[in-house]
């Protein structure tokens, strides 16, 4: 994985008309820092890899496993059909973002620390690295092409969610606080299970009164240990963590407040967004448990229920 990212980071701009985009994106003032400027075709590049993805998976890898899926159930619509491809490549394209962005950001966070590699405020908030620049690079692409194809494919919170991420990693690659990119990308570490959650629901087979079969209830007892795996994760990465650095991070902006280099109208964008993540985080958790919590209360009542009519 890692020569494949570096092949991606290497190659040169599409061509002199793109040259003559970022020129002119200079020129006009709409983009300023000349680190977004000189990886604007690193970016595209990215974006375009993950939508190869998503056309491999949309029109090769889903389709005859749609087919077979419907084919076991009530609903053999076209539309339905095309409608579970679709989200079947959404929701793989988002597992393979997770494990690329979890492969550089882990690889990061094992040879840079806090008290290590940045022991100050100011290398935290304005240092920046070409490690860092990737993983910057890497999370501005995928959330842009999110953005975009949410717009066919999903509603508008999906599209801000996108647009938003996209805007914040931005200005890390500006750079500012790149030291906390992979930090914040520690979300993603709850991603993949979501996926097998998603993927579990709508291809296996789920248990009923019709279908006690052994490899029924093996594919529900991995479905329910991805589920307590997902939540334990969740709270993880995305609440204890997410709080515990949106806390360190806005130390070390206070920190470095009288520093010529501290960008205000930037870190207010940083710290808004991030909070306002971090109670969605906390929203979403709290459904979890609750869904969580239902499901546990449906089964006693199936299991209490030959006794009930035993009497």
């Amino acid at each position: 994985m890692e020569t494949s990212i570096a092949r991606l980071m290497n190659l040169q701009p599409p061509g002199a008309f793109w040259n003559r985009i970022v020129d002119t994106l200079a020129v006009k003032g709409l983009v300023e820092s000349p680190k977004i400027l000189s990886n604007l075709h690193s970016v595209l590049y990215v974006a375009l890899f993950y939508h190869l993805v998503f056309l491999v998976s949309k029109w090769i890898l889903f389709p005859p496993l749609v087919q077979w899926r419907l084919a076991h159930s009530k609903d053999h619509s076209h539309r339905g059909r095309r409608g579970l491809v679709n989200q079947a490549a959404l929701h793989f394209v988002s597992l393979v973002q997770s494990v690329v962005i979890l492969y550089v950001c882990v690889k990061y966070c094992r040879t840079h620390g806090r008290n290590t590699t940045h022991p100050t405020a100011q290398l935290r908030v304005f240092h920046h690295e070409v490690e860092t620049d990737v993983i910057c690079v890497f999370a501005i692409g995928y959330f842009v092409w999110d953005a975009v194809i949410s717009v066919f494919y999903s509603s508008l919170p999906f599209v801000l969610h996108g647009a938003v991420s996209a805007v914040m990693f931005s200005i890390g690659l500006k750079p500012y606080i790149q030291f906390y990119a992979p930090a914040f990308l520690m979300f993603e570490l709850s991603n993949p299970f979501l996926n097998f959650r998603w993927f579990g629901i709508k291809f296996s087979p789920q248990l009923s009164e019709n279908n006690q079969s052994l490899t029924t209830r093996l594919s529900n007892f991995l479905q329910l240990a991805n589920n307590v795996v997902l939540i334990a994760v969740f709270c993880g990465s995305r609440i204890v963590w997410g709080w515990y650095q949106i806390f360190r991070l806005c130390s070390d902006f206070w920190q470095v407040r009288h520093d010529p280099r501290f960008l205000t109208l930037e870190t207010l964008t940083i710290v808004s967004g991030n909070l306002i993540l971090d109670i969605l985080n906390l929203v979403w958790f709290c459904k979890m448990l609750s869904v969580a919590k239902r499901i546990i209360s449906k089964r006693g009542r199936v299991q209490d229920k030959p006794a009930t009519e035993a009497h």
